[in-house]
């Protein structure tokens, strides 16, 4: 009798032992690790963000890049919160 396989493709293009031998590394890693892989992934959107929000502002300084990076990820509510008025500028 055949049983169910417990696997779930994670996307449509990646083979199944890509996938399980992708998993397996993972077991291997310790939690400081994983949370080092997670650290540099969100670094990673980060800086894509900023470079993103560069092409459409190509005047503004870092900080402005950064701030307006800061607002797509928590949003106008909170920027506003935190900033006031002057959030607005960052928001558009």
């Amino acid at each position: 009798m055949p049983t169910v396989s417990d696997y779930v493709p994670q996307s449509d293009d990646v083979a199944e032992a890509v996938d399980r031998a992708l998993f397996d590394r993972l077991r291997l890693l310790t939690p400081v690790e994983r949370l080092q892989m997670a650290v540099r992934a969100t670094q990673a959107v980060h800086r894509l963000s900023v470079a993103g929000l560069r092409l459409r502002f190509p005047d503004a300084d870092e900080e402005e890049l950064h701030r307006r990076a800061g607002a797509l990820r928590v949003g106008p509510e909170l920027m506003r919160r935190v900033f006031g008025e002057e959030a607005e500028a960052w928001l558009s």
